[in-house]
């Protein structure tokens, strides 16, 4: 069985179509993956904020949008199910690429570059802190 799409391995041979793109064999890598992954959850971001419902998904924070593990849950689903058959490999590490890089950049907005007030934020280390900033290339 060919575990498919991945950061790592080679494309399958064959094209799927989502419900936004058409995938080809000789052309899906680890950067479509991301690309798919996240315009998946754009879509369901918007979804969500144009179909609020009155429940007890509702984030406490604001009460009208889902918890991000809502919004998560669907986009991996939502993954799955434009994949077919296929299963995709390293998906723990595309997913923790697609959150913590956006996670970072907000956090280090909100304490104006302060290294030091940002790792406090996010519970790392400084020296972790700056370890991920230099590998998704937001260090100044």
């Amino acid at each position: 069985m060919t575990h498919y799409p991945s950061p790592t391995d080679t494309p399958a041979q064959h094209t799927y179509t989502s419900s936004t793109h058409s995938y080809n064999a000789g052309s899906y890598d680890a950067a479509e993956s991301a690309l798919a992954l996240e315009e998946t959850l754009t879509r369901i971001n918007e979804q969500t904020a144009a179909h609020h419902d009155d429940d007890a998904t509702q984030a406490p924070m604001h009460g009208t949008q889902a918890p991000l593990r809502t919004h998560v849950e669907q986009v991996v689903r939502a993954y799955f199910a434009a994949l077919g058959d296929e299963l995709p490999t390293d998906l723990y590490a595309l997913i923790l690429k697609e959150v913590e890089a956006p996670l970072l950049q907000v956090v280090l907005e909100q304490t104006r570059g302060n290294q030091s007030k940002c790792a406090k934020v996010l519970g790392l280390n400084r020296g972790t802190l700056r370890k991920k900033l230099k590998m998704y290339d937001l260090m100044d």
